[in-house]
This record gives structure tokens, sequence and C-alpha cells, in this order.
């Protein structure tokens, strides 16, 4: 009998706008080779949208290989119960949810463990396998919040910041006003913004960009003060494309909590 070469996993981060979903090879060496799982395929779709199935399954086919494990995690306690609710048929096992940080390999150095977002956890312990030994890092995530967490040279998830995302900020703005438009990331994609925003939608654009980027560049600036070694960057989230350029030798990492998940689910 012909048995599949390889055994898959499904990893599925389900955020506040975003579900991400991702297809890894199962493999346990993962940490101890510090490097971080690649993803065979990926994808995110909105929150609110159905989620492919479909899609993922033909993942699967065109692959040799069976999925043997299915890992959940996210911080919006809604998507994911939908996510669960419309488990297909496929003959994958069930998820396995992570939503209680003492289960993940890490240490939470903060006053209070159980309300600290599972993402930020997860980006911390997909960030702890490329950390250099002994030296700090600080991760960026830009999604609908932006957080900016600090990992200690031990690889302690030590807290961090939290601020609002390019496009709660642009929905803010256009809610709260009378006539100021919403402006999407689309609109800031590519060539940063001018500062000096000669039409109202430039004038959105370049507050938008630069007062999120000059936010995070002031965190990360007071976040090094406290720390006791030259600390890494690393960016993630559905807006680090836009943020990491500007943050010279800060690594980019789109889907790093999935990379947690799979981490995890491979332990």
């Amino acid at each position: 009998m012909n048995h599949p070469s390889r055994e898959l996993l499904v990893a599925i981060d389900v955020g506040n706008s975003r579900i991400k979903l991702g297809l890894f090879e199962k493999n346990g060496r993962a940490r101890s080779e510090r490097r971080l799982p690649e993803y065979l395929r990926s994808m995110a779709v909105e929150v609110d949208a159905a989620v492919p199935w479909h899609e993922l399954a033909r993942w699967t086919k065109k692959i040799d290989g069976e999925v043997v494990a299915v890992i959940l995690g996210g911080v919006n306690p809604r998507g994911r119960d939908k996510v669960l609710d419309g488990w297909p048929a496929t003959g994958w096992p069930n998820p396995q949810v992570i939503d209680n940080p003492f289960v993940l390999p890490i240490e939470l150095h903060v006053d209070s463990p159980r309300t600290v977002g599972v993402d930020r956890l997860l980006n911390a312990v997909a960030a702890n396998v490329i950390r250099p030994p002994e030296s700090p890092m600080i991760i960026v995530d830009s999604g609908t919040a932006t957080t900016v967490d600090v990992i200690s040279t031990t690889g302690a998830f030590e807290g961090g910041a939290i601020l609002p995302g390019f496009q709660l900020c642009s929905q803010a703005l256009h809610q709260y006003t009378a006539l100021l438009p919403r402006i999407s990331n689309d609109e800031i994609v590519g060539e940063p913004p001018a500062a000096l925003g000669k039409n109202t939608r430039d004038a959105l654009r370049s507050g938008l960009f630069w007062g999120q980027l000059g936010a995070i560049r002031e965190l990360i600036q007071h976040l090094r003060e406290t720390l006791p070694a030259e600390a890494t960057i690393v960016v993630t989230g559905g807006a680090g494309r836009l943020i990491a350029p500007q943050l010279p030798g800060a690594l980019h990492y789109p889907y790093l909590a999935l990379q947690g998940l799979v981490i995890v689910g491979n332990d």
C-alpha cells in the first residue's frame, strides 16, 4: 500500500479583521534547527467572509501528503467559533484550539498573562526560534491594532505597547468626521506618500502613514533604552509590508503568528 510521503499541518490564525490560513509540512525540528516553518500554501480572507474550504482541499490534493494535525488560534473568539462551527467534512483531524497562554513554550513576565492576546504570544514563540542567543527582540505586528512587543535576552515575553493600526485610524477619521474619506491600505502601498498633502486624500495618506511609522519608531527607541543589548526588529501583520522597508535591518515575516501555531503544533 502506498503511503503519503509527507505529514501536513494546517494552521489557522483568526484575527480581528482577517483569517489567515497556512499549509505546512509537519516537522518537529524547526526549533532545534533555529529556522521558522515555511508554508507550502497560504491565504487570508476577511473575517466575515466565507472560508474557502474547497481551496484548502485543493491544496492538499496537489501535494503528496496527508493532513495529520490542525491547529487554530487567534484573538477573535467570534471568528474562531465561526471556523469551528463551519468545520468541513474533509477527514482532517478536529482542530486543536490554542487559547490558553500557559500551554505555550514561553515565559510570560507580565501582570496578567491571561489577558495578553494569543497572537502576540504566538509571534513571540516564532520569533524566539530565530532570536540570536542572549539577544533581545522587538516585534512589530501591524494589523487592525499595531503592537510593539519585547522579547528578553532569555526569550521571555516582557510586554509592550498597543496602538491603533492603519485601518482603525482611517475608519475612525472617516466615521467621526463629516467629510473625510476612508483610506485603504492599498492607497499607501508602494512609495511612501509625500508628507505635504496637497488635497484631502493625500493629507490623510500622509498622516496615516507617517503618523503610524513615527509612533512605531518612537516606541522602538524607548523600548531599546530598557534593553541590555541591541535588539533585532521583526515585523509582521497585514500592513507589515508597509512598515518593514522603513525600519533598516528589520526582518519581515508576514505570517509570524501562523508559524508560531505550527511550532506549537509540532511539539
